[in-house]
């Protein structure tokens, strides 16, 4: 006996409301096979291979358009056009789960390397090389100043994604002068590192850094304390100040494991 399926039951079994179901009736995609006295429409097998082609194609990116020609007219060759344009979307999410995947290995190796890091407050002289950045001027005093920038320029990727958003390693820098006057939370600027090629670098160079975890309320004692170090050092500043947030809101909740990094472009007198 053949079995057939009220909308309700078919709604339900493929998580589609009734009204884009008499939609797509609509439009022609799909047909009750029949009506009952009640008015109620009833669907069949055939009908649910169609909604599985549908659902498939749709979640894929095929237009609604695009499936009513292949489902009102298939042939073999049809049926081969449609593959090649699933096989080249298939292709284009695997390339960004692969990137995905990369970059919460990448993040995740970070994590860990703080957890482990045993140099906080400790300055270090290192060379650095180029980076490249997302990079946004401007005059920003507040967190949330500098990370409303961030997921700004976040945008200017290719794809907007809160979750990769927080796998990039994010900064802002502090103008030279605006530093030696003490203005510690004047920014002029904030910035993502991305690998990928941009018209704005970081440039490789001598960096005195400074490691310090947890509440930023103590970043006026760590300037004032590594400006004793650059004078008894004999060493020059060369540059903006370059804050880097290695573990922040995006990350945790607990202020008392946030770690940033301050980097300063020196030469030795």
């Amino acid at each position: 006996m053949k079995k057939f399926y009220k909308i309700g039951e078919i709604s339900k079994l493929y998580n589609i409301s009734s009204d884009i179901l008499r939609y797509y009736e609509k439009i022609g995609l799909i047909t009750p096979d029949m009506r009952g006295e009640n008015g109620y429409r009833y669907y069949s097998q055939k009908q649910i291979w169609k909604l599985n082609n549908i659902r498939n194609l749709r979640n894929l990116g095929v237009s609604l358009d695009m499936i009513t020609n292949f489902l009102n007219d298939r042939s073999m060759e049809k049926t081969k056009t449609v593959i090649n344009f699933q096989l080249t979307k298939i292709n284009e999410q695997l390339k960004k789960l692969l990137s995905l995947k990369e970059e919460l290995e990448e993040k995740k190796k970070n994590i860990e390397y703080f957890e482990n890091f045993s140099q906080f407050e400790t300055p270090i002289i290192k060379e650095i090389e180029d980076r490249y950045v997302l990079y946004k001027e401007g005059n920003f005093k507040e967190e949330e100043e500098i990370d409303f920038e961030l997921k700004k320029l976040k945008r200017l990727n290719f794809e907007d994604n809160d979750f990769i958003f927080t796998e990039s390693e994010i900064g802002a820098t502090i103008k030279l002068e605006n530093w030696e006057n003490k203005n510690y939370f004047d920014y002029n600027s904030t910035f993502i590192i991305t690998t990928d090629k941009t018209e704005h670098i970081i440039p490789k160079g001598t960096y005195l850094t400074f490691t310090f975890k947890g509440s930023y309320e103590n970043v006026i004692d760590h300037y004032e304390n590594l400006k004793n170090f650059i004078s008894s050092n004999n060493l020059t500043v060369t540059g903006d100040i370059i804050e880097i947030y290695h573990i922040e809101i995006h990350i945790t909740d607990n202020i008392q494991e946030y770690i940033t990094e301050i980097q300063i472009p020196v030469i030795i007198s």
